[in-house]
């Protein structure tokens, strides 16, 4: 029986392995983990959304998304349809990041300091302001390199939310409703980025094709031999394998039904153990059963 059937541990859930290839620049032996699987530095010890290791697993699941524009009625989307129809980002994130970026621009008070000497307040608002604009252009610039949204959310919570909250005394409603609207944008960003990620990684450089003729309904695949060469290094790393080649999920499949189908299937396993905290958990993985060789 397989327990945990959507978590997937670097080694096994030991760590990094030190004798693992391709590791260090130098491969040979290492004294700390690679960039890779510490964040940009791997001095920090603070988790910021691109680390993988024991501790924060790739996680095998596509999340829902809002497929409309923020604070209007809309319909939720799985991430990995969300983007085949609408690329890899929420449809309303550039105009909220856009919005949020020219809020904290602190014009009014830049034209005032060309007249005038700025007050202790005042000069505190601009640097909180140029604080703020610095937290959401890097937060938008590593966009791409998220890995693991679980520990995206441990950043937020012990570096950005403290980080404002001590550059502000006080938030006007106007400034905290853009920042909560950037976070709600941005974490479905991460969540996008991330099932991405996943969904590449365990294909392994197969990628599909859409049809060209419109009467044909099903997709091809393709191999990238160069995606395949990344993957096959990032698996390696990961401690995940060597083995070549991937798995073909078709877009419409998300990678939590593709991962309880693909053990189903296996011979060796005679069941998997879900844990379902919501309802719709537990149609996920009846469907994943029902579509599966297993009886």
């Amino acid at each position: 029986y397989v327990t945990r059937p959507l978590t997937a541990y670097p080694h096994g859930g030991t760590g990094w392995d030190q004798s693992s290839p391709g590791l260090s620049e130098s491969g040979g032996g290492i004294s700390a983990p690679p960039a890779f699987l510490n964040g940009d530095n791997g001095s920090s010890t603070e988790s910021d959304g691109k680390k993988i290791d024991a501790k924060h697993p790739v996680r095998i699941l596509d999340y829902q998304v809002e497929s409309g524009p923020i604070g209007q009625p809309g319909e939720l989307s799985w991430t990995n349809l969300h983007y085949k129809e609408y690329g890899p980002r929420p449809s309303a994130y550039q105009p909220i990041l856009n919005a949020v970026l020219s809020h904290f621009d602190a014009d009014a008070i830049l034209e005032a300091s060309l007249e005038r000497e700025l007050t202790v307040e005042e000069r505190e608002t601009l640097e909180g302001c140029k604080l703020i604009r610095d937290m959401v252009h890097d937060l938008d610039a590593s966009l791409d390199t998220m890995k693991s949204f679980a520990a995206y959310e441990e950043y937020l919570v012990n570096v950005a939310v403290p980080l404002i909250y001590g550059s502000f005394e006080e938030l006007d409603e106007e400034s905290a409703g853009m920042l909560q609207l950037f976070f709600r944008v941005h974490g479905m960003a991460v969540r996008m980025v991330v099932s991405r990620w996943t969904r590449e990684m365990l294909m392994g450089g197969w990628t599909s094709i859409d049809p060209v003729d419109e009467q044909k309904i099903s997709t091809t695949i393709e191999l990238d031999k160069d995606q395949e060469e990344k993957m096959v290094k990032i698996r390696q790393i990961l401690g995940f394998g060597e083995l070549k080649g991937g798995y073909n999920i078709p877009d419409s499949t998300t990678l939590q039904e593709f991962a309880l189908k693909n053990l189903l299937d296996e011979n060796a396993v005679k069941g998997v153990v879900v844990g379902c905290s919501r309802p719709e958990h537990v149609l996920e993985a009846v469907r994943a059963a029902d579509t599966s060789n297993s009886v």
